[in-house]
């Protein structure tokens, strides 16, 4: 099935939130949306491990898919009239069918829940992987998490580490800044500093890393923070008064790598904005 430049979101049970966020998002770029649910045969689909799948678990298996699909194009429908919806129930390993379909998608969306296995399984072995190697802009939604009344005019926080990964970041926030008629933040945090020259090299690395971005997109505000404490704490604190936080990766290296590395997955796990990660080419 071809998906275009549809936004996707991999449905599961922790997708209520995405699929809401990702319909708005489509409606606003124009684009179809496709709720995907992969159908990956494991012990975790209550099936025990080293035990064979009948043609009845299957088919119970698939009737449950469906269902989760149905309630999750209702959802989109109300949270965005009018938009194009198409569903697909998938059989594969999650983690290769959905790499293979952000190849030409717009973006990818996820669900992640609070606590327990599930959010271990996203945000470890699902996310970690998507996060590093999607082809297209992936982005995280926790579930359960209210969307504030004011959201729609928060600005958009961006990470930028003065490299050419921070790029495509910069790149996705001034897109979405520019739908959504918002400002966008752009934050430069190298840990703290009392050398006034150190502070002075940071607002440089700054200006040079979002030269030329306010004439490709002149009708969105820009303002320029530098922080003297950690990535993943200076983002954090920002990120409450924003509406999507992004980050830029080429598979390790970056704010993303330092996101998703040994030190890291403490911001994905606390942070409450919808997060999203930018790729290089």
């Amino acid at each position: 099935m071809s998906t275009g430049e549809s936004v996707i979101v991999a449905v599961d049970e922790s997708a209520g939130s995405a699929v809401a966020w990702a319909a708005h998002t489509a409606a606003l770029h124009h684009a179809p949306l496709h709720l995907l649910r992969v159908l990956e045969i494991t012990p975790d689909e209550g099936l025990g491990l080293g035990t064979a799948i009948t043609t009845q678990d299957y088919s119970h298996l698939e009737e449950h898919g469906n269902w989760v699909l149905e309630t999750a194009a209702t959802a989109a429908a109300k949270a965005a009239p009018g938009l194009t919806i198409t569903t697909e129930l998938a059989t594969g390993a999650v983690v290769p069918t959905l790499l293979e379909r952000t190849r030409q998608a717009r973006m990818l969306v996820g669900g992640a829940r609070g606590g327990g296995t599930l959010r271990r399984a996203l945000l470890g072995s699902v996310s970690s992987v998507l996060a590093r190697r999607a082809h297209c802009p992936f982005v995280v939604v926790r579930d359960g998490v209210p969307f504030p009344v004011d959201l729609p005019t928060r600005p958009i926080l961006v990470g930028v580490d003065g490299t050419k990964i921070s790029e495509p970041a910069i790149r996705a926030a001034l897109e979405e800044a520019s739908v959504r008629g918002v400002a966008v933040i752009a934050l430069h945090a190298e840990g703290a500093s009392d050398d006034p020259e150190m502070d002075a090299l940071d607002d440089y690395v700054l200006a040079e890393s979002l030269a030329g971005w306010q004439e490709r997109y002149p009708n969105v505000r820009i303002d320029r923070e530098t922080a003297h404490d950690t990535p993943e704490r200076s983002l954090l604190a920002l990120s409450s008064g924003s509406q999507l936080l992004v980050v830029g990766t080429r598979g390790r290296g970056g704010f993303a790598g330092k996101v998703f590395g040994s030190t890291s997955q403490s911001l994905l796990l606390r942070v409450q904005t919808p997060i999203m990660i930018a790729h290089t080419a």
